[in-house]
């Protein structure tokens, strides 16, 4: 680490703070102390102090405004690019499931990366809750909620608790920014990639429980960046997989989907992310800066490598861009219209929605110009150094200029400043020797919560369970649903002397496992049946149809995905399949 001047101001690399001072709360420099404004840093040992960003190289630049994944769960010979990257100018690493086998374990990596980097490193995570968490590989990890449960509970303060929990755990994992909250409205019921990850189906509902999430974060110095502008929820193509089209007016688009947005960044919001979505009803408002085809044929012949990874090859105006691609959406309209002065960052480039479409240089080229801050990308392989390379020989052809990139990094900088990416190994080591209380406590707490988030809809005569029934649990293979394929916690676990047989059925049942289940539903007095996604696997519709036995209808997907099933005598409604949310199931239908 080089020598650090305690005198020398952030003013002297960085422009006026294009974000307001945090709201509160914060990580703790000293008894007694906030974190540093732009004009309090004379005293504070600063990593970031040592940077001036004139004297950053344009490759350091470009290099801050990535945000990679790597293999492994220690620094080692196969991960060699992101150590070199780190120690180069990286901007920051994401961490998945494979990087996560326990809390010290993903503590240390963190601290090792910060140790090694050149400049203080974004140590990201998705830790949204329920279909989506990293940290699946941790035995006896904690375990949360979905957005739709948490907002089930019909209680911020609730919702605050939870994300407090969630705020602890990152701090000890050494982790400084959260991709989370989810600030789409879910409208569209046939949505296979939103769904419970959302807070609800309508805006009040996702603003009202969204602002506790970002809030706690930003009380505990965790950047949470809300995804996905100007809104995921009315699609119907997972964006992993190709571009969805979200065929709404611009009036439904700003009235209902960038509601959420709109307050959290009145709210103090510094980071959102970008969706690989096209809004073919955007009006287009032409960006005069945007180079033309002509113009970017002509340049692009000047670079080494004209086309990288990804669809097509060499420049082909596509006739669908994506908000994260577009100039209109992000420059014209999030940062003009809105005044947002925030991080801009991209989803995942690998996805489909781009990676189909576009090669990386063409669209980080695109990206940036239409105002991306930070890209991710999963990976750091060969061709990740390559595109830095190649977006070097970009700017110094003209097709990108160096204030637009100044712009960035200062932001960048900026950002890390305010939320004191330091030295993150004094929290972490003092987070170490509470770890087993914490975990403990917290799943204590998010056990009570859920109980609190699941809503009988329609109570029937069936529950309590009377313990002279017999009863029939059919629940769906969690082994087949992504990121819950290590959680093999079942509603049988939880029954006292309630008698029972508890069968896993496959997500689509065919014919024969249909006729198979009706049979065995003959030998029991009622059925418990947990739902999952209906709506997209449909066969678990026409199974509930068929039962003659009495049924309690838990529904764990979206809302509404059960208007075409019969009439059940009980209906259930939890939106989660996680632990706490079993648990508390098996909790009500006895009654307690």
């Amino acid at each position: 680490m080089k020598n650090i001047d305690n005198n020398k101001k952030m003013n002297d690399f960085i422009s006026p703070p294009p974000c307001p001072p945090p709201r509160g709360g914060g990580r703790q420099f000293g008894e007694g102390a906030s974190p540093p404004h732009l004009d309090t840093l004379n005293n504070i040992d600063l990593k970031l102090s040592s940077i001036e960003i004139n004297n950053l190289s344009l490759k350091e630049k470009l290099s801050q405004m990535f945000i990679l994944g790597f293999s492994g769960t220690c620094l080692n010979s196969k991960n060699k690019n992101i150590q070199n990257l780190a120690k180069n100018g990286l901007g920051g690493v994401i961490l998945f499931a494979e990087n996560i086998a326990s809390y010290n374990q993903i503590r240390d990596l963190s601290k090792e990366l910060q140790d090694i980097s050149k400049m203080p490193l974004f140590i990201s995570i998705d830790q949204e809750g329920g279909l989506v968490e990293r940290t699946i590989n941790i035995k006896n990890k904690i375990d949360y909620l979905t957005a739709m449960a948490l907002a089930s509970t019909q209680n911020p303060g609730l919702i605050k608790s939870h994300t407090q929990i969630m705020a602890e755990e990152l701090k000890f994992m050494g982790v400084n920014m959260n991709f989370a909250p989810v600030l789409d409205v879910n409208t569209n019921k046939d949505n296979p990639i939103i769904g419970v990850r959302s807070f609800g189906c309508n805006a009040e509902a996702v603003i009202k429980y969204s602002e506790p999430v970002y809030k706690t974060f930003i009380e505990n110095n965790i950047i949470p960046v809300g995804k996905h502008f100007p809104g995921h929820g009315e699609t119907s193509v997972d964006s992993h997989l190709d571009m969805p089209v979200a065929d709404l007016s611009f009036e439904e688009l700003e009235n209902i989907h960038i509601k959420p947005f709109k307050r959290a960044i009145n709210n103090g919001l510094d980071a959102l992310m970008i969706a690989h979505v096209f809004y073919k009803n955007f009006p287009y408002i032409k960006n005069m800066t945007e180079l033309t085809a002509k113009d970017y044929v002509a340049r692009s012949k000047k670079l080494t490598t004209p086309s990288l990874k990804g669809g097509g090859r060499g420049w082909v105006k596509p006739k669908n861009i994506p908000a994260s691609l577009s100039s209109e959406i992000i420059t014209n309209y999030l940062k003009e219209k809105l005044n947002y002065k925030g991080l801009i960052i991209s989803d995942d480039m690998v996805m489909g929605g781009i990676s189909k479409h576009y090669n990386y240089l063409d669209a980080c080229i695109k990206g940036i110009n239409a105002g991306i801050d930070l890209f991710i990308f999963r990976n750091s392989d060969d061709e990740i150094l390559k595109l830095i390379n190649e977006l070097v020989n970009a700017v110094e052809n003209s097709l990108i200029s160096i204030e637009r990139i100044n712009e960035s990094v200062e932001k960048i900088l900026f950002i890390k400043e305010k939320y004191g990416i330091i030295d993150t190994t004094v929290i972490a080591n003092k987070a170490a020797k509470q770890s087993n209380h914490l975990t403990v406590h917290s799943n204590e707490q998010i056990n009570k919560i859920a109980i609190k988030s699941i809503k009988i809809a329609q109570k029937g005569n069936l529950i309590p369970l009377k313990k002279d029934k017999n009863f029939l649990i059919l629940s769906p293979d969690k082994s087949k649903i992504f990121n819950l394929s290590k959680d093999s916690s079942k509603i049988s676990d939880f029954l006292k002397e309630i008698k029972h047989k508890e069968l896993i059925y496959s997500l689509n049942p065919e014919k024969e496992e249909i006729e198979n289940i009706l049979n065995l539903t003959k030998n029991f007095d009622a059925v418990i049946f947990v739902e999952y996604n209906s709506i997209f696997f449909k066969n678990q519709l026409e199974l509930i149809k068929k039962i003659k036995t009495p049924v309690i209808l838990i529904n764990t997907g979206v809302p509404c995905t059960l208007d075409n099933s019969k009439k059940t005598d009980s209906l259930i409604k939890s939106y989660c399949l996680r632990k706490p949310s079993i648990e508390a199931l098996a909790h009500i239908i006895q009654g307690n």
